[in-house]
Order: structure tokens, then sequence, then C-alpha cells
């Protein structure tokens, strides 16, 4: 708290009983008031001045209080906007993840003719090996041969390694080709 606002509020009901006092001084002699009744006055004056002083100190220490307690929770605000800010981006990440494998290479025509063309056993054993090393492009070759070929191949994949064979049809199931305008 500044120290201005802090002396008013402690100087000014000082000033204030002064002022009280000054006055009851100044009055003329000629009046039958009595010292005891305007010492009475000044001392419930008195009292009250620091009743009030009591009230307005106490006033301050709740500010004060309140003012660290609202600091805590600004920083645990802060904190917390920070670890979703975080979490945000891992799942913002994860999505664009998950968007990528759902969306298959483009395959060189070449290529896909070739597997075709194999003897489904030897096919077969080729995409075990191409899907080891890259499963993105086994699943947009697979994607990209013609249906009974890519069946027959199928057929030759499972025995050799069925989970392989089960991702591979989830993966191709799953995705799309690739916007080729992109």
């Amino acid at each position: 708290m500044n120290a201005p606002r802090y002396l008013l509020w402690i100087s000014a009901p000082i000033v204030l009983s002064a002022g009280v006092l000054w006055l009851s001084a100044q009055e003329p002699k000629g009046e039958t008031k009595s010292a005891a009744a305007e010492g009475v006055k000044v001392a419930e004056l008195a009292s009250q001045l620091q009743n009030r002083e009591k009230a307005i100190a106490q006033k301050e220490t709740d500010l004060r209080q309140l003012e660290q307690r609202l600091n805590t929770l600004q920083i645990t605000l802060d904190k917390d906007r920070g670890e979703l800010a975080a979490r945000e981006k891992v799942v913002q990440d994860a999505l664009a993840k998950l968007e990528n494998l759902k969306v298959r290479p483009v395959i060189d025509p070449q290529i896909i003719r070739t597997y075709e063309a194999m003897e489904p056993a030897a096919g077969a054993q080729a995409m075990k090996e191409l899907s080891a090393q890259n499963m993105e492009v086994a699943v947009a070759l697979l994607a990209g041969m013609a249906p009974k070929k890519a069946a027959k191949l199928m057929d030759q994949l499972a025995p050799l390694d069925a989970k392989l064979a089960g991702r591979l049809s989830e993966r191709v199931g799953l995705s799309k080709p690739k916007d080729p305008a992109a």
C-alpha cells in the first residue's frame, strides 16, 4: 500500500481532533457550558476516532490478505493456462498425424503393375518387407492394386503374418488417396 494514502488515513482523525479542541477553546467566555461537559465531548470524539482508526486498519489488513489471495489465484490460473495450451498443442499434433495416416501417398503406377505381375507368394514376401520399412507406402501400393490381384497377395500374406495382413487391410480401408491438387 502506498505511504501517502496510509498517512492520510492516520493523520485525518488526528487533525480533526485538534480542530475540535481548538474550536472548543475559541468559545466565548460568557457561555455557561461547563468544562466537564466539554471534556466529555472531547473524550467521546477521541474514542470514536480511535474506533474508526481500528476499523480502517482492519479493513486495510483484510484488503492486503485478499490481494495476496488474488495474486496466488492469478499465478495458478496462468500456470493452468500454460498447461492447457501445451495439451492443446499435443492434441493438435496428434490430430494432424492421424490425418496424415489417413491419406495415402501417390505411388508410381509402374511399381503397382510390378507387384500385380509377381507370383502371389513372392509379392506377399515383398509386401511384408516393404511394410516393415514403410507402412504408408505398403498401404498405398496395396490400395492401388487391382482388387483380385490384391486379394491373391493377401491370401499368401495371411499365413506369413496374419497381424500384418490385418493391419494392412485396416489401413487400406481407413485411408483415402492423396488429393493430386494438393
